[in-house]
């Protein structure tokens, strides 16, 4: 890949909301746009529910497309209403592919100096 080509960040993150009765963890991936979409975006993968005390590691994790949809789409109106929807989740993908290319330019500058 030449150091003139964009690098597309497609790695996984996390939302952790927390609050005195616990923290709800939802894992998200990127998904690519495809024709009907005109959005790249993270999708959320998987959620958990950690209760005060508890390792997160010990908490149950489901994947989130097994919930029942009025669930599903409760988690995505309560992300939505702290300004977690679509638009921010195309702003961190945009924000993410910036920092991955400036981030593998700097690692060809680096090896290339070194040989």
């Amino acid at each position: 890949v030449a150091a003139t080509e964009a690098v597309v960040s497609t790695q996984s993150t996390g939302i952790d909301i927390t609050k005195s009765q616990g923290s709800l963890l939802f894992s998200c991936n990127y998904h690519m746009a495809n024709e009907e979409q005109n959005i790249d975006q993270y999708v959320i993968s998987e959620v958990a529910y950690v209760a005060p005390g508890q390792n997160r590691l010990d908490a149950f994790t489901t994947d989130f497309g097994n919930l029942d949809y009025t669930l599903i789409e409760e988690f995505e109106s309560y992300l939505h209403r702290r300004g977690l929807g679509a638009e921010f989740s195309s702003a961190l993908f945009e924000w993410s592919s910036s920092v991955e290319h400036s981030n593998y330019v700097q690692l060809l500058k680096n090896v290339r100096d070194f040989l």
